[in-house]
């Protein structure tokens, strides 16, 4: 499956802009036209592209500035000049300056797309893109993804590469930093665009149920199983997979996605009849999957298989500085949402943000600034719209001493309560810092005897007051 080339056009010439840019369309080509180069650049900002033909008299920057940035920033992009001008001095300044061929108007359509067609022959599967990634401290906008940080600057990068490719990707994070954003990006930037995006949550169905969920069963495959339908692999063919918390797919569902990954072959449950799948696959987990496949819980062929090219997901307390630019982005959507007149952080807010650890990532800090903007009554977020657990210092570090041969059980019971006491009581915050769901914590909790939480923060147990 080719992917389209992408050409952008800057002409401050309106009509011809959208002529230039309509006849590239008409010839197959993924075409988007601007007027000046500081729109061009800022395009640049926001996507690559093979070829960018660009007039010489521009408003403002003209054409051989505009050429000279955008071929130190974009080295493997075509770049075409044009102009009503041609001269030697002017042709040689801009192959000088890194164009690749100078034309002159009054453009001949024929002329043009044989000479486009010519450059976009044979594009290359990875265009470096500088712009997109920025300098220090500037702010940048990714496919609904938003930071500041130069390690989201790094996982914007391995996006474009893995983009350009049809590999398997195995995308690592922690629950909540965004694994489902960077799956979609990969697809929407991908060859397979425009066929389909499925998700599967594995984590999220019982384990005799995946198998069906992925492969499709066949009619009295499991109980309850009235009627035969197709599962995820079949309504992804010609597009993109994403299976998030791959950690928690059994033993035989691994066998099955393994076949799937080496011969694109799968039978459906309770089926025998083999069938073909053009599908590229996206795999998403909050576990480190090597330490599973050193405890024997996850096969190691699976998993060489999925980590062909690996995205790690940095947590959002390792990228403090992406904190207040993403609450900014978070108070803009809900003040729109809800209709609100919030529109600033003050700085005894934004250190209260700054300082929180964020166990939940991006995802706890979007909940909390939805929840502040709701209970907003003026136009500025203030402190004590957070959450009481952000207004306290931090939790000091603190070791747990666990004598040998104390039973699982008891360990078990000790980290949870502990945990939940340092964290002010908060089930959703000790789930996630501990890695389990919050349904696990409530029904620990119950098994414990814990009905509230103490005054001091702490959890108290109906049973032995601890």
């Amino acid at each position: 499956m080719a992917s389209l080339p992408k050409i952008l056009v800057v002409d401050d010439d309106r009509h011809l802009m959208v002529a230039l840019t309509e006849l590239f369309q008409a010839d197959g080509y993924q075409a988007h036209g601007v007027v000046s180069a500081e729109e061009a650049l800022e395009c640049c900002r926001r996507d690559t592209y093979h070829l960018v033909l660009c007039d010489l008299q521009l408003p403002g920057r003209n054409g051989i500035s505009l050429v000279r940035s955008l071929h130190e920033a974009c080295p493997a992009t075509a770049l075409v000049l044009i102009t009503a001008h041609g001269t030697i001095r002017n042709a040689v300044t801009a192959l000088k300056r890194g164009a690749v061929e100078f034309i002159t108007k009054p453009l001949k359509p024929r002329r043009l797309l044989a000479l486009v067609r010519a450059l976009l022959a044979d594009p290359p599967a990875y265009l470096p893109n500088r712009l997109l990634v920025g300098g220090p401290g500037e702010v940048r906008t990714f496919d609904g993804m938003i930071a500041r940080s130069p390690a989201m600057g790094a996982v914007f990068e391995r996006i474009r590469i893995a983009a350009a490719t049809d590999t398997t990707v195995l995308i690592l994070g922690e629950s909540g930093s965004g694994k489902d954003l960077v799956a979609r990006s990969i697809h929407k930037r991908s060859p397979r665009e425009q066929g389909p995006f499925v998700t599967l949550h594995t984590g999220a169905i019982p384990h005799e149920q995946i198998g069906g969920e992925l492969f499709g069963q066949e009619k009295g495959a499991l109980a309850g199983a009235a009627e035969k339908r197709p599962g995820k692999l079949e309504l992804a063919d010609g597009g993109t997979l994403f299976l998030d918390e791959v950690s928690t797919l059994d033993e035989r569902t691994q066998i099955g996605l393994l076949r799937v990954l080496e011969s694109a072959r799968f039978a459906r449950v309770g089926g025998h009849r083999e069938r073909m799948v053009n599908v590229r696959v996206l795999a998403a987990s909050n576990q480190d999957l090597q330490q599973l496949v050193a405890a024997g819980r996850f096969r190691e062929d699976l998993f060489l298989r999925l980590n062909v090219f690996p995205i790690r997901l940095p947590p959002l307390r390792e990228r403090a500085e992406d904190t207040p630019v993403l609450a900014d982005a978070f108070v803009r959507e809900f003040a729109a949402k809800y209709g609100k007149s919030v529109a600033t952080i003050p700085a005894q807010t934004e250190r209260l943000l700054t300082r929180y650890p964020w166990p939940g990532n991006v995802r706890e800090l979007r909940n909390v600034i939805e929840q502040a903007v709701l209970l907003a009554r003026a136009s500025t977020l203030e402190a004590q719209l957070l959450p009481q657990m952000m207004h306290r210092d931090p939790p000091r570090e603190e070791v747990l001493r666990i004598s040998i041969g104390t039973p699982m059980e008891a360990v078990e019971k000790e980290l949870i309560l502990r945990t939940l006491a340092a964290y002010g009581g908060n089930k959703t915050v000790t789930a996630e810092v501990l890695g389990i769901s919050r349904r696990s914590i409530y029904n620990k909790l119950a098994e414990y005897g814990v009905v509230q939480a103490g005054a001091d923060g702490g959890a108290r147990s109906a049973t032995n007051g601890m």
